[in-house]
């Protein structure tokens, strides 16, 4: 009873921390905007992961280390990283925080990072917005893109902007493009990154 109240207590705390959304309240940007406002965008691999609570708080933080494989737009002159992301599990205590997901051991991606230097609720801009996964297509037999949530993206209209009004973020960013059928091949990593670095200019 203790530790399900412990639990109860803990993620209602977590919920009113300021600062703290659900993705559901994460505004839909464009491809450019989010290449924008990355400090780094780079494609990795991710090596390791733990969970903390740092001394005098109440939150979980899951620490994710990733091999840097190439650094599409930004400075960054080491081979690993480490992002920090609200939430994870310790011992019998599980925090998560709605509509985010971490990255997982042997994830291979592509991440647009908001900024290098400070601990976030999630450091991916637009969360999953600013987070691609890199897959083998057995049929293609060789690597695409895909979104966080398996689509595979077709291809990025560099052009494309956000309207005027307000929309909230469902996940995919104006731009991408993940519907088009047969008759539109699927992106590679190369071609998505030429495009990154295209908009970073």
């Amino acid at each position: 009873m203790q530790k399900s109240m412990r639990k109860l207590w803990l993620l209602l705390v977590i919920c009113l921390m300021p600062g703290l959304l659900p993705a559901s309240s994460i505004k839909r940007a464009d491809m450019t905007e989010i290449t924008r406002d990355s400090q780094l965008v780079f494609e990795g691999r991710v090596i390791g992961t733990r969970v903390e609570q740092l001394p005098g708080e109440r939150s979980l933080h899951t620490w994710v280390r990733f091999e840097i494989l190439d650094v599409i737009k930004g400075s960054y002159n080491k081979p690993f990283i480490e992002l920090s992301f609200l939430g994870g599990t310790r011992g019998d205590l599980t925090v998560k925080v709605s509509d985010m997901q971490i990255p997982h051991m042997g994830e291979h991606g592509i991440y647009f990072v908001e900024d290098t230097g400070r601990r976030l609720v999630n450091p991916l801009v637009g969360w999953s917005q600013g987070h691609f996964l890199v897959k083998y297509d057995r049929k293609l037999k060789r690597q695409t893109i895909t979104t966080l949530d398996g689509q595979v993206v077709r291809d990025i209209d560099t052009t494309a902007r956000k309207s005027n009004m307000a929309e909230l973020s469902h996940g995919i960013a104006y731009g991408v493009i993940t519907r088009g059928g047969a008759e539109k091949s699927s992106i590679g990593p190369e071609d998505f990154k030429s495009l990154i670095r295209g908009m970073a200019q």
